[in-house]
């Protein structure tokens, strides 16, 4: 009994790429939207952290809809253009859906179950996440003046230019009665909680050279490389990982600010590498 759950099975299904990736999109589509019309977060979306948010994803909103898009093009070119046609008009509802989740100043970054907001300035802590305000200008959905709005909160609150960083989220969880989730239990500053997450910072330069602002996606591009942690004695001695590979994530409160953590990072550095070759140099497969 014990040996059957072990061994791995085989699906006898065969499929295109085309039909599996199809078939994501349809589980994804399958578990509907919340009240406010936007994506269901479930036990965390790209943020396994947030566990118990439980409620509605503002970033997995506008991921969902680019990919409904970019999808829906496919589907064009394999002769089905009624499903590209529905794919469309389900990332249209997406999209205007993520537009009511404007805070002011930058777009939230959830709905917790009971509908209270997470990444709004009404919160003492996490009053803004960097990954909301990049997928709106990743996705190509927001209108231009909310894009532009949005990365200059991210760049005002987030980017840590005395210690070379970009913070994932600020303020850090802490004491709040509303848990997130498992992110509540990292020290603050540390890893999710309010440290540089690598693989979002990415996606922040990455928006700014959407954008067009080549000078902020190349400075935000040489804080992320790791290299800059490690270019004197007193940067490697701080870092105290290897910077010849990239880290998951950066430190940001004191005692421990600027050191990295979980090097050899594959995610963020596969990332790291699109960020170089695509959206700085302008290789396009």
């Amino acid at each position: 009994e014990k040996d059957r759950y072990e061994v791995p099975g085989v699906s006898e299904v065969r499929e295109s790429l085309y039909r599996h990736g199809l078939a994501a999109i349809q589980c994804a589509l399958s578990r509907g939207t919340g009240p406010h019309g936007l994506a269901r977060m479930g036990s965390g979306d790209w943020n396994d952290g947030m566990d118990k948010v439980e409620g509605e994803s503002v970033w997995l909103t506008w991921f969902l809809a680019a990919v409904l898009q970019d999808f829906a093009a496919l589907c064009r070119r394999m002769d089905e253009g009624a499903r590209a046609d529905d794919l469309l008009r389900r990332a249209d509802s997406l999209i205007k859906a993520a537009q009511s989740a404007w805070d002011g100043g930058w777009y939230r970054r959830a709905y917790f179950d009971d509908g209270s907001p997470l990444g709004s300035s009404s919160n003492e802590e996490c009053r803004i996440d960097s990954i909301s305000q990049s997928w709106s200008v990743l996705s190509g959905a927001a209108p231009d003046w909310r894009q532009r709005t949005a990365l200059e909160a991210l760049d005002a609150h987030l980017v840590r230019r005395d210690l070379g960083l970009v913070q994932l989220l600020t303020p850090p969880f802490d004491k709040t009665a509303h848990d997130p989730g498992y992110i509540k239990g990292y020290v603050p500053g540390v890893r999710e909680n309010g440290g540089q997450y690598t693989h979002a910072a990415v996606w922040a330069a990455m928006a700014f050279a959407a954008l067009g602002d080549k000078a902020r996606a190349w400075e935000l591009a040489r804080m992320i490389n790791p290299i800059s942690h490690g270019d004197s004695r007193g940067e490697t001695g701080i870092y105290k990982v290897e910077p010849y590979v990239v880290s998951a994530d950066v430190y940001a409160v004191p005692p421990h600010e600027g050191r990295g953590g979980w090097s050899w990072y594959t995610g963020a550095a596969g990332w790291l590498y699109r960020l170089y070759l695509e959206s700085l140099l302008g290789l396009r497969v």
